[in-house]
């Protein structure tokens, strides 16, 4: 096994050691294990999208963010086939299908995601 290391602040590994904790992760290890997992698992739509691919992007953020995320679902009409949109008291979530090439739907993922108070920018095919 690789050991790696990482640079931390104190009040971000005080939330990681309560969070692990709480979890019932018998080790900092074991638990940045399972958050490396998650991370590559959640981000390896990248490697599998072609224009045939349906691809679903789930968003949450900030109410108050409403009309930028807006912009760019218009922005990218050529590749959202589909949106869908609710509230959860003042938090926004859009559920948005796309269909299109690669590099349109990485820039509307990096685009979102750029978004501040965009708190979840989940990507699935």
């Amino acid at each position: 096994m690789v050991v790696i290391s990482i640079s931390l602040s104190g009040t971000e590994l005080k939330e990681f050691d309560n969070i692990t904790n709480k979890m019932g992760f018998s080790s900092r290890s074991d638990a940045v294990r399972e958050a490396l997992h998650r991370f590559v698992a959640q981000n390896k739509w990248i490697e599998h999208i072609d224009s045939g691919t349906p691809f679903i992007a789930t968003i949450v953020y900030d109410d108050k963010r409403e009309q930028p995320v807006h912009n760019i679902i218009h922005d990218f009409k050529n590749i959202v086939k589909s949106a869908t949109h609710t509230h959860f008291g003042d938090r926004c979530a859009e559920w948005v299908i796309l269909q299109g090439d690669n590099d349109s739907i990485k820039q509307f993922v990096e685009r979102i995601s750029a978004i501040k108070d965009v708190m979840v920018c989940r990507c699935s095919v």
